[in-house]
């Protein structure tokens, strides 16, 4: 007897991602093609996979508050440049996540929008206070984060 959420074949988790040229494989279900919408993504440009084995899903829930942010990404020649941008810039409401991309050091900058203020013009402000550390702007993008919580009460 499985007292944990029943047999694995219902807890199988999936993921949207995104088809390669050429994919035939069968639409989404009109569920999931709603939400993608919602979220202002076509929905014919996903598909969905299961999660392989040992594969966790992203912590990105864990990290940020649903809404709609932003993420803006610059190229430093130094590893000294990237990471003083991230001390500047990181703060309770702003993230950052740092890769080496061949001979680049890219910096991602995670934060909510401001309704007020256009995408483009608070990227611009952004890259204002990083122009003199020598990163090489590569632009912003929408990301919308939804978070779901589950409360579990206790009885007795």
């Amino acid at each position: 007897m499985n007292l944990f959420g029943g047999p694995k074949k219902y807890r199988q988790k999936y993921r949207a991602v995104p088809r390669a040229p050429g994919d035939t494989s069968p639409p989404l279900e009109p569920m999931l093609a709603d939400a993608l919408r919602k979220a202002g993504m076509d929905p014919d440009k996903f598909k969905v996979e299961a999660f392989e084995d040992g594969e966790a899903a992203p912590p990105m829930a864990a990290m940020f508050p649903s809404g709609v942010r932003l993420e803006h990404t610059f190229a430093f020649d130094t590893v000294n440049g990237a990471l003083s941008a991230i001390e500047r810039i990181v703060d309770e409401d702003v993230a950052a996540r740092i890769s080496r991309q061949g001979a680049k050091w890219v910096v991602v900058f995670d934060g909510p929008t401001d309704p007020s203020i256009p995408a483009k013009n608070a990227h611009e402000q952004l890259a204002g206070r990083v122009s003199d550390l020598g990163g090489e702007d590569r632009g912003f993008s929408h990301l919308t984060m939804n978070v779901t919580n589950y409360e579990t009460k206790k009885e007795g």
